[in-house]
């Protein structure tokens, strides 16, 4: 959707890599094929005016004009697909991405994003004890049911409650109890190393900073969440040596973060940050809660075209 800048961002979470056979749709349906990206990049080239990440930072920061019908390409988590199978293809089509990755990114041995990997755990074997060991569900209006996602979900909740530190204790633990999470195809699992973030960066690509440990951030402490956005941005600016300017919330959506989230972005320093959905009530001049178009699996060029243009939200509006 175009937002009042007269700009619209499009975000994707990376790409299925060479030989990955079909997942299962819940974990992989963020990601798409490389010949989708490929066609959905030249059709937003023909469309619009794909912009480079430092332009859009001039615009909020300077007020420099951008071109009409700018679009910017962001891509959330770090996977190390971004770098493997889906750089050649913004290099082929030469296009620049804004690429969020967590403080995980800025050490050699990242592993995989805790909550994607705590799904593999869990598949092998239901949670009992260690279950037990997490605080309760703070609902927020959440109501767990008996089937596998929503315990999952509630898991997640529950453990984004602890400190990282105690969250990282706790992952051990389960590990400990159910194995190792399959290794196969790291390609799509495991997030960027630091040499390989250091190689996204220099082929041109902007990094921003993800929280640093990916929790559902409304359910962080106060002082959790502060450490979550502040100390990710310090940390990928120490590895890279360069200004880290925009954040993306994890999962950013109104039931995982909110007004106090904006608030937290803006004081550790964020020129903007961005949302994972296209419209956030009273929050259009916002540039701490910036709107994205997330690309899905599925997603057809038809119902992107809708999405950017503001249709389908209109559409769903209309449905209420």
């Amino acid at each position: 959707m175009m937002l009042p800048g007269g700009f619209a961002v499009v975000n994707y979470h990376g790409v299925f890599p060479a030989g990955y056979p079909n997942g299962e749709r819940f974990l992989d349906g963020d990601l798409v094929q490389p010949q989708v990206l490929r066609k959905q990049l030249q059709f937003l080239k023909a469309h619009y005016q794909i912009v480079a990440p430092e332009d859009l930072r001039a615009w909020i920061e300077q007020r420099e004009p951008l071109p009409p019908r700018a679009l910017l390409l962001t891509c959330d988590d770090g996977l190390l697909n971004t770098l493997t199978d889906m750089l050649p293809i913004l290099q082929e089509e030469e296009v620049l991405c804004l690429f969020f990755v967590t403080a995980a990114s800025c050490s050699d041995n990242p592993g995989m994003l805790w909550h994607e990997e705590l799904y593999h755990l869990m598949r092998i074997q239901p949670l009992r004890d260690a279950a037990l060991q997490l605080p309760p569900e703070n609902s927020g209006g959440f109501r767990a049911s008996d089937n596998f996602h929503s315990l999952w979900w509630s898991t997640v909740r529950r453990a984004s409650q602890l400190h990282a530190e105690a969250r990282a204790a706790w992952m051990n633990r389960v590990r400990h109890e159910r194995g190792t999470a399959p290794a196969r195809f790291e390609k799509r699992w495991r997030l960027l190393n630091l040499r390989e973030l250091k190689q996204l960066s220099d082929a041109g690509m902007s990094i921003g900073a993800h929280p640093r440990t990916h929790p559902v951030l409304s359910l962080c402490g106060d002082e959790e969440a502060r450490h979550e956005i502040q100390d990710c941005k310090a940390e990928i600016e120490s590895a890279l040596g360069h200004t880290v300017w925009a954040f993306a919330y994890p999962f950013g959506n109104p039931s995982t973060m909110g007004q106090r989230e904006f608030r937290l972005a803006e004081q550790a320093g964020f020129s903007c940050a961005f949302v994972n959905v296209e419209y956030w009530p009273g929050q259009s001049s916002n540039r701490y809660a910036l709107p994205r178009t997330h690309v899905t699996s599925d997603m057809t060029l038809p119902e992107l075209t809708a999405h950017l243009s503001g249709f389908h939200h209109r559409l769903r509006s209309v449905g209420r």
